[in-house]
């Protein structure tokens, strides 16, 4: 078995790299990525690093050959993504590759205001489509990012505003993201054409979660209802690009353009987001981590 993995050097590729390594031999791993150098630890211990390029289609069949099943890590490249998502979909057909295991995001009905599900959505459609045996894997909004990057903001601000209403969202720590994709990918066999909703045990709003925040850190953070026009007005303050521009991504105060992220609000708001499953636990046998444990393992984000 080959197991190929695209985005490999990226933050969830290299999670599920580390998983993978403990279940199955370093020679069935294919990983590939843009800058091979970076995954020379994994290299040393007998993984395969190649070069790939979602860009490059015909690059990409050839590091695609021998695989069998492909773990797609969905693209950040907001309005490029569906071209290179089905770029890889055929390039992985057409190299012999049978099964894909595909990020997606949870909320992606082809009623969604988000930019993002509506990528998604067209991905998947693809996917379905494609000839190929699929795993849809569904994420829901990353726990981690409130405490690694909201929290601390609103304790500096003491206040936080949002324009999600009173709609609600599971989170999930990125690590049961990478358990799952894990899980699935040392049998994949057995998950074909299955969907599965990737999300923590419990549905919050995001009133709820920063009202939590604010206890367990002693600190006040007021959190503040917005409207979306309200919300649109802070982005444009913030000098945030409204839409997303090549290279975006690579800036860590600036990686997400405000249309994306306020159809995402919008999303919520209107309850794409309210879906709360323990399909982790179904596919590796534990329970997905809570909002609250979540939230003690980064303290060093906000504990100082």
């Amino acid at each position: 078995m080959k197991i190929v993995i695209s985005g490999a050097s990226g933050d969830l590729g290299r999670k599920i790299t580390a998983l993978l390594l403990q279940q199955v031999p370093a020679s069935e791993l294919i990983l590939l990525t843009r800058k091979p150098e970076t995954l020379a630890a994994e290299a040393t211990k007998g993984a395969d690093v190649r070069h790939a390029d979602f860009n490059d289609a015909p690059g990409l069949e050839r590091a695609l050959r021998g695989g069998d099943v492909l773990m797609l890590i969905s693209t950040l490249s907001i309005g490029k993504r569906v071209h290179q998502h089905t770029t890889a979909i055929h390039a992985a057909k057409a190299a012999g590759v049978r099964h894909v295991v595909y990020t997606s995001s949870c909320g992606i009905q082809p009623q969604t205001p988000s930019i993002s599900g509506k990528e998604h959505y067209a991905t998947e459609q693809a996917l379905q489509s494609s000839g190929l045996h699929y795993t849809i894997l569904r994420n829901s909004w990353y726990a981690d990012v409130i405490p690694q990057l909201l929290m601390p903001a609103g304790i500096a601000m003491g206040a936080i505003g949002f324009s999600t209403g009173n709609g609600m969202v599971a989170p999930v720590a990125k690590d049961d993201c990478a358990r799952a994709a894990a899980g699935v990918l040392a049998n994949y066999k057995a998950h074909a054409n299955a969907i599965y909703e990737i999300t923590g045990p419990q549905l919050f709003t995001l009133a709820d979660m920063f009202q939590h925040c604010s206890t367990v850190s002693r600190k006040p953070i007021v959190y503040q209802n917005l409207s979306h026009a309200e919300k649109q007005s802070v982005f444009d303050a913030m000098g945030i690009s409204r839409g997303y521009e090549e290279g975006m991504m690579n800036d860590t105060t600036n990686a997400w353009a405000s249309d994306e992220m306020l159809t995402y609000e919008m999303a919520i708001k209107q309850g794409f987001f309210s879906i709360c499953s323990r399909h982790v636990e179904m596919i590796t046998g534990k329970s997905a981590l809570s909002f609250a444990e979540v939230v003690q393992l980064h303290r060093a984000s906000w504990d100082k």
